[in-house]
């Protein structure tokens, strides 16, 4: 498939960024069960961008990403649609998001999307760090893109600003990162619940993209279902049936209550 047809379909499908890459070595994958879903023979990755940033996202208690509709169902309906039109002149393309065996933002470096972060999120001229990843896995050799090798300008204000710390030599440790520990079921340490409060969110982190210079002035998505309104902050009573339309319905209402209790104990209803 020639690159100019390759870019027809996937505008086709409403995919306007994207670039490829060769299929990583077994060693390089992830181990998770969709890792059975890569076609035999895979030679080609065609890594897609989804930017979400709009500014009504700046205000709210959960992270901006959680704010729009779940990026599960909104960028895999986009895939799978690619999928199918990109399969019309023969091959095999399978669609991943979030749950991938392929490292999202090595894979999207390699097909020259953008540059990494300190707090190694993927960072594009357009959208900064705002946009979601997915890829399309093919036994079709494409035309690879040019490998990016370029890191953010490196200020470090990421570093100084993680609640936790978690931002070290361009490494995060997850045991110190706000996102990860309230997302985690179990019950919180003393130390965890207060990194919750430091934080101020009752799902996620976006203190470290929020102080990053990349993401001053930079461009609102044109995807119609980020663009609908947000819901950029959740309550005690939301909560429960907010979990079956956003990102943050994979872990259930338990973990976003807890938090929710410890940032507004006041006004939790027993």
């Amino acid at each position: 498939m020639q690159r100019k047809e390759l870019a027809e379909r996937l505008n086709q499908a409403g995919i306007f960024l994207f670039g490829v890459a060769p299929m990583p070595a077994e060693e390089f994958l992830l181990q998770c069960r969709a890792k059975s879903k890569i076609p035999e023979g895979a030679k080609s990755v065609i890594v897609c961008l989804f930017p979400y940033y709009s500014p009504e996202l700046e205000q709210g208690n959960i992270s901006q990403y959680a704010m729009v509709e779940d990026y599960h169902k909104v960028v895999g309906s986009y895939l799978s649609r690619a999928c199918e039109l990109l399969s019309q002149v023969g091959g095999k393309f399978v669609p991943f998001v979030d749950n991938s065996p392929i490292p999202e933002v090595s894979i999207a470096l390699q097909a020259g999307l953008g540059k990494q972060g300190k707090n190694g999120l993927l960072i594009t001229k357009q959208y900064g760090t705002y946009q979601f990843i997915g890829e399309i896995v093919t036994d079709q050799l494409l035309e690879y893109d040019v490998s990016s090798k370029a890191f953010c300008c490196g200020c470090g204000r990421c570093e100084t600003a993680c609640p936790g710390k978690a931002i070290q030599h361009g490494k995060i440790r997850l045991e110190q990162c706000a996102s990860h520990i309230n997302q985690l079921k179990r019950d919180l340490t003393e130390q965890e619940q207060q990194l919750v409060k430091d934080c101020g969110l009752v799902w996620g982190c976006d203190i470290c993209q929020k102080v990053c210079p990349h993401n001053q002035n930079i461009q609102t998505t044109t995807i119609p279902e980020f663009l609908r309104p947000p819901v950029c902050s959740v309550s005690w009573e939301t909560i429960p049936k907010l979990v079956q339309t956003r990102a943050f319905g994979f872990r259930g209402p338990k973990p976003l209550l807890r938090n929710y209790q410890l940032l507004y104990p006041e006004s939790c209803i027993k």
